[in-house]
């Protein structure tokens, strides 16, 4: 009796984890509904690139392989790639008059032998396989291409100054499209913000280039003679700084080694002073109140983008705009310091944890801007007090506290019906990307940490970070987890303001 007894129970927990599995196989819901963005796709593991730079003919050649895993549940028989440089030229033609630029694809192959394919909308590379790609196989695609490098001050492009050159080559490298769910996800081009890849690969890179001329880029960086071998792992993206204009200060934060390059003109001393206690006061901040930086570098660079552009992100690298400092008369240390500390954040939101920064751009940069105004900006340390003396204009804390708190007086009155998950291809007339995705979205950050109470808010930030470390989030997830934190009427009644 007994026996049957151990039997019937054995034969019962294998009937209920055969009924988890199918259905979890089936649709990949967890417990709490939420669906599981982070499995069940098409997954780029890793890329291995050769790169030729050409300087005299401002050309890129491009050789990039991409091992790819089917994580889904079916076999499939087609891979799409991603190349931006089309749209970009195409952007750099409407609004800039420049017809001159061009790239295009020479071949895509797998295993030598070469695979048909289709352009779709500029960016959209369909590839057809020469036989299905089953679930847990993995395929090697070559994709064979060259681009012409835009003359713009911009995150693709070079820029000449009587000292040098500086080339800035991101968003032109070809890349598999993000897959959820075995549903491919093909945002457009989008100039004002970023439509890459956020899924996590490895890398590893070698770039030649020409001879005196520093290469900077994502990972870590090996120089012989005239080619660098770069290597990263666990990112999201790649950019490469080649130029033979800048020099570096080397030092170290909480156990992360900072490369802090910079360009010699008048105010070069006051740069180099400026951005190294910038970065050092805002890692120890970010690091105290939301964890770990996820990488043993970080390089920053500064580039020329022109006046009003505060700079870009990557994984372990950021472009920051030193176009006051290097072309200007008059230096801004306030936007230097603001756009630096807003760059450094995103390596815990889009880095770390990344999302969609198309559809759902709020995430990245709401909490990048949460951590820029709300820790960095209310951190009385030592960039502070230096900014105040070299910038009579830049605010002090008590400024900072004023400022933020009458946009949160004003937040109901200027983003009523401007939803949060909204795509900027869907805005309304009022909307516009700049507000939309950083100032709403941290005012919103704002009014839950006011519901919340600080205490939980920051219980709340820190399991987001340490739960979602080089993982994906959207929308659900993360306020799924605000009301695991606060379920209260109040919190609801905000969520429903800013999310339709």
């Amino acid at each position: 009796m007994k026996k049957k007894i151990v039997l019937s129970i054995c034969l019962l927990i294998i009937i209920a984890i055969g009924l988890y599995l199918v259905c979890n196989k089936n649709n990949g819901i967890k417990d709490n509904n939420i669906p599981d963005i982070n499995s069940n796709k098409i997954d780029a593991i890793s890329y291995y690139m050769k790169l030729d730079l050409d300087i005299n003919m401002k050309s890129l050649m491009e050789e990039v392989e991409i091992e790819i895993k089917n994580d889904t549940y079916e076999s499939i028989d087609e891979i799409i790639i991603r190349d931006m440089t089309p749209s970009i030229h195409a952007y750099n033609k409407k609004n800039y008059n420049n017809d001159k630029q061009k790239s295009n694809i020479i071949s895509i192959k797998s295993n030598e032998q070469q695979l048909e394919y289709k352009i779709e909308k500029e960016s959209i590379i369909k590839v057809k396989l020469n036989e299905l790609l089953k679930p847990n196989d993995i395929i090697k695609l070559k994709v064979e291409m060259k681009t012409d490098i835009p003359d713009r001050q911009d995150r693709f492009g070079y820029v000449r100054r009587k000292d040098g050159y500086i080339y800035a080559l991101s968003f032109c490298f070809p890349y598999l499209a993000d897959n959820k769910n075995g549903e491919w996800i093909l945002s457009p081009y989008f100039d004002d913000g970023e439509s890459r890849s956020y899924d996590l690969a490895n890398y590893e890179i070698e770039i030649k280039h020409p001879k005196d001329y520093l290469v900077i880029a994502t990972g870590k960086e090996e120089t012989s003679d005239l080619v660098t071998k770069i290597t990263a792992n666990n990112i999201r993206d790649v950019a490469i700084v080649v130029t033979n204009m800048m020099e570096k200060d080397t030092f170290e934060v909480e156990g992360i080694k900072i490369n802090n390059y910079y360009l010699k003109s008048k105010y070069t001393d006051k740069y180099r002073k400026l951005t190294e206690l910038v970065i050092k006061d805002a890692i120890k901040v970010y690091t105290n109140n939301i964890g770990k930086y996820p990488y043993e570098e970080l390089d920053v660079t500064p580039l020329l983008f022109g006046f009003g552009y505060g700079g870009m992100e990557y994984p372990g690298l950021i472009m920051t705009n030193a176009t006051s400092f290097y072309d200007g008369t008059l230096m801004d240390a306030w936007s230097l310091s603001d756009g630096l500390s807003h760059e450094i954040a995103h390596q815990w939101f889009y880095a770390a944890v990344g999302n969609n920064e198309y559809s759902e751009a709020w995430i990245d940069e709401g909490f990048t801007t949460y951590l820029e105004r709300q820790l960095f900006g209310l951190y009385d340390g030592e960039a502070h007090k230096y900014l105040r003396e070299i910038d009579e204009y830049a605010p002090s804390i008590e400024d900072n506290i004023k400022s933020r708190d009458e946009l949160i007086e004003t937040a109901r009155e200027d983003y009523k019906d401007k939803f949060l998950n909204t795509t900027p291809d869907n805005y309304s007339e009022e909307q516009n990307y700049g507000e939309t995705e950083y100032e709403e979205a941290y005012l919103f950050l704002q009014e839950l940490r006011i519901a919340m109470g600080d205490d939980k808010f920051n219980l709340f930030l820190k399991e987001l970070y340490n739960k979602y470390y080089l993982k994906e989030v959207n929308t659900d997830i993360i306020i799924s987890l605000i009301k695991e934190h606060d379920n209260s009427e109040r919190i609801n009644e905000i969520i429903k303001f800013y999310f339709k």
